[in-house]
């Protein structure tokens, strides 16, 4: 989605990596986006056997790995603007 881009592409626009509470933001947001590819994998899985009950489950578990990437996304752009965050060129 263009608001994640965007978020993703302001933090890697910054000297992020000069920011260790940052840096293992950046980090736990990757596996969460890991882990949200694995559970939609198994919800695709699980709706071709039409086993709608687990398809279901791991659609939820889906959604709420991405919606915790996106809040750690927002909890690490919000820390680099108050903390004085440089764009680098």
């Amino acid at each position: 989605d263009v608001y994640t881009r965007q978020v993703v592409g302001y933090i890697t626009s910054t000297n992020y990596k000069d920011f260790p509470a940052v840096v293992s933001l950046v980090e736990d947001a990757t596996d969460q986006l890991g882990f949200a590819e694995e559970a939609k994998k198994k919800s695709e899985a699980a709706a071709a056997k039409q086993d709608w009950q687990n398809a279901t489950l791991w659609s939820g578990q889906w959604w709420q790995y991405q919606v915790k990437a996106a809040d750690i996304g927002l909890r690490a752009k919000t820390y680099l603007e108050q903390n004085g965050a440089k764009v680098i060129k």
